[in-house]
Parts: C-alpha cells; sequence; structure tokens
C-alpha cells in the first residue's frame, strides 16, 4: 500500500473545488480529512489515499480503472465499503477527478439528524 501526504491530497481538492457547483468543506480527522459537499460527506483523505464515497454500482465502474482500489486508511486497517480510492493519475487529472467528486457529491447520503440531548 502506498504512503500519500494527505495535506497535499487536501490541497489537490481544494484546487479542483472550486470549480464545484456546491460548497466544499473538510475537518480533521484521524490523521486525515473528511470532505463535504453542501455538509454532506463525499470524500475521505488520509495516508490511504483520496477515496470518494460512492453507490455499489458506481463502486464496480470505479474499482475498473486503472490503479483504483478500495480505501483503507492504514494497511493494518479493513477495506472501506464504500470508499474507492482513485489513482494518482485520475487524481492529478482535472476532468476524471471532477468527473467522480460530481459523483460522489449527488449521491452522498443527508447527514443524519443529530439526537437531541
Amino acid at each position: 500500500m502506498k504512503a500519500h501526504n494527505p495535506h497535499e491530497l487536501l490541497a489537490r481538492l481544494n484546487e479542483i473545488a472550486a470549480g464545484l457547483p456546491f460548497e466544499v468543506t473538510t475537518r480533521p480527522m484521524m490523521g486525515g480529512f473528511i470532505g463535504y459537499a453542501d455538509g454532506k460527506v463525499f470524500v475521505s483523505i488520509s495516508s490511504g489515499g483520496l477515496g470518494v464515497k460512492l453507490l455499489p454500482a458506481d463502486q464496480e465502474r470505479a474499482l475498473a480503472r486503472p490503479g483504483a482500489t478500495r480505501m483503507r486508511h492504514s494497511a493494518d486497517q479493513p477495506y472501506s465499503k464504500t470508499y474507492i480510492t482513485l489513482s494518482d493519475k485520475d487524481i492529478a487529472d482535472d476532468d476524471v477527478l471532477t468527473e467522480w467528486l460530481l459523483l460522489a457529491a449527488k449521491t452522498a447520503p443527508a447527514p443524519k439528524p443529530r439526537k437531541k440531548s
């Protein structure tokens, strides 16, 4: 498993975010970042790479791309059931990265309501 620099991947997400039709925000999370599209979780960034949150049918299409894998935040962690890590080549390609970010944002579930105390 190749180790990625989460800060470099965050910078790449922020670079692309300006051209997306929704607001992208991020929060630090366990050594990486979680990305939100208009408040909905749509990407995970860690030393495991940049993972887009996809529905099962879209996951299969993403996994067919060279270099794409199920996300693992570290070598001792299980594979994700919902996040697909894109290849370095796809992350570097503005059009390809934008396509997957748009899809992830479109299919991201709305946040669950918080329980009142």
